[in-house]
């Protein structure tokens, strides 16, 4: 039995990603930026600055670039605050855990504000025993670094954990953490996640406890 589970956010709790999308097209023709559809076409989300030192180069400083950034999630907060629907069976499978004395993490590449406004939208904030953000860590995903932290402070062995992960880079910071995952089909294949790392997929949480028997994992 799983006695600590650990949520990515964009993607696997909530299917953020297109509102992510719009942020930057918005951001970059705002900021008359042109040429960007193209390096836009493979977003994953995540990696904001090195997007931005690949769309605009090295003309600018990393001070400069991260107010760019902060630019871009002010858009997409405004864009996405009236929008934020959770994975379906996400609030039921949170519920189920909760009852049951799991421990539950968010460990999420996001900054806190996009985390806070998110969570807060579904009005799970408070369900959540630790919650780190990528702008709350030296490194993130794929550095293990968020999931090492949250497993400490439930003072749980790894073994007892489990993670959901959409993003290929979160997978690759379940393996270098040594805690099985769960790949979330958000945004890539049963394939390319089962390759990052996952020791199985789902679609979404609905009938949880029977996908996960049927891998050989289960939180009850």
């Amino acid at each position: 039995m799983k006695k600590g589970i650990i949520f990515d956010m964009d993607g696997t709790i909530v299917d953020s990603l297109p509102y992510h999308y719009k942020a930057w097209k918005i951001f970059f023709k705002e900021n008359k930026v042109e040429n960007f559809s193209e390096k836009l076409k493979d977003y994953k989300g995540g990696g904001t600055l090195d997007l931005l030192t690949t769309v605009l180069g090295n003309n600018f400083s990393k001070k400069e670039l991260k107010s760019m950034v902060d630019d871009k999630e002010i858009i997409f907060r405004d864009i996405y605050k009236d929008n934020v629907i959770p994975i379906e069976g996400f609030i039921q499978m949170l519920e189920s855990i909760k009852s049951q004395k799991i421990l539950v993490g968010l460990a999420s590449n996001a900054i806190r504000k996009n985390v806070m406004m998110i969570l807060n939208e579904l009005k799970i904030y408070n369900d959540f025993n630790s919650i780190i953000c990528g702008d709350e860590v030296d490194n993130g995903k794929p550095n293990p670094e968020m999931f090492n932290k949250t497993v400490k402070r439930f003072k749980l062995d790894k073994k007892d954990c489990l993670i959901f992960e959409d993003s290929i880079e979160g997978l690759q910071g379940a393996v270098n953490s040594g805690i099985d995952a769960i790949g979330v089909k958000s945004s890539s294949s049963d394939k390319i996640l089962k390759s990052a790392g996952a020791k199985g997929t789902i679609k979404n949480y609905v009938n949880i406890n029977f996908q996960l028997k049927k891998i050989g994992l289960s939180f009850q």
